[in-house]
């Protein structure tokens, strides 16, 4: 297995931080942004329907799977050489002014929308309160912001590896927390043996394993060998992701087996997908209107992440059969999106209210 990593950055190429080349991160923030919409758009999808609503259900929940994993990708990848900007303290500022404040508010937006359609608060005490919104208990697709917390508190740890020496010990820490965290939990779940999980390496693990894949895919980007290699990997864990769900599931409930964005089927398909981006020549798709839109989007992100849920909600509130229906969980989403980026530009243009979506 060494022997197999040390052969692999042999054949790496020096790192690559182009221009032309970043603009494959302005395609993916805007995808994987889309990609979480519909993914919650398909929410049906946890109630276990019967005949084809699962088999759409499924086929949507596993396409759409990488979203999470490849916004860390790309968290790695444009932010662990913040030195090359600015210092560690205003590195820490910017993060935090950039989410911590939507996180507070949006949360307890949130709250107070919950109060609104139910009628009563969620919760009765200000302690409670505090608890649902640090806990994600309100809104729980808010649960992201705690690991991206974590990941801005990490990141001057790596970045204080000396360049020239990151490409074999990310390597190292890759391998590692990959086999602890992606592939031992996953036997462990399938085969029922238990194993001590201390083994577990707390340097890499979690969400930080797409971070560091993320900053190494980017920056060494792989042979053509490997790299068919790893979309090989990736079209394998995408159909065992959506096979072995519709295959394992009996039919009251969901077999969450695949259900996990660290499990290794997820590992090799958000790796496989940011690494062909990251291949791609975006230049001539920015040009004109298409850039100018692409442009819009990918500022108006973190807009469509906190408010698409909102809408999603309204929408099956208002028309009930909406949530089983392909067309909304599809085209619905696609509108829901536009909508949220729209809604997200113009806040933007609001001095005051730019510090809640900034």
């Amino acid at each position: 297995m060494i022997y197999m990593l040390t052969f692999y950055a042999a054949k790496m190429q020096p790192p690559e931080n182009t221009a032309s080349r970043a603009l494959f991160v302005d395609v993916l923030i805007v995808l994987s942004a889309l990609a979480v919409v519909l993914l919650h758009a398909n929410g049906v999808f946890w109630s276990r329907p019967q005949g084809r609503l699962w088999l759409t259900s499924n086929i949507i929940e596993t396409v759409f799977y990488f979203a999470v994993p490849v916004f860390f990708m790309i968290s790695g990848y444009t932010l662990l050489d913040y030195r090359e900007r600015y210092d560690t303290k205003t590195f820490l500022r910017k993060r935090m002014q950039r989410t911590l404040i939507p996180f507070l508010f949006w949360s307890l937006f949130g709250f107070a929308y919950l109060w609104l359609v139910n009628g009563a608060p969620p919760d009765d005490s200000l302690p409670r309160v505090i608890e649902g919104v640090l806990t994600h208990r309100h809104i729980d697709i808010y649960w992201f912001f705690m690991p991206l917390f974590a990941v801005y508190l990490a990141l001057p740890v790596f970045g204080l590896i000396p360049r020239e020496k990151r490409q074999p010990i990310f390597l190292y820490l890759i391998a590692y927390a990959f086999v602890s965290f992606a592939v031992l939990p996953f036997l462990r779940e399938a085969s029922g043996l238990q194993y001590d999980w201390q083994i577990q390496t707390p340097v890499s693990g979690g969400f930080l394993l797409y971070v560091l894949l993320g900053y190494y895919l980017g920056n060494w980007p792989p042979s053509v060998r490997w790299r068919l290699l790893i979309y090989l990997l990736g079209i394998a864990g995408l159909l065992l992701h959506c096979l072995g769900t519709i295959l394992l599931s009996p039919p009251d409930k969901i077999n969450t087996l695949f259900k996990n964005y660290l499990n290794f089927p997820c590992v090799f398909y958000s790796a496989a997908i940011f690494l062909w981006f990251r291949m791609h020549d975006w230049r001539q798709l920015m040009q004109g209107r298409v850039g100018r839109l692409l442009s819009i989007c990918r500022n108006a992100s973190l807009g469509v992440y906190l408010l698409h849920i909102y809408f999603i909600w309204q929408v099956n509130a208002i028309l009930p059969q909406s949530s089983h229906a392909i067309w909304f969980r599809t085209l619905g989403a696609v509108a829901i999106f536009a909508l949220c980026v729209a809604i997200t530009t113009l806040i933007q243009k609001i001095p005051v209210l730019r510090t809640l979506i900034p």
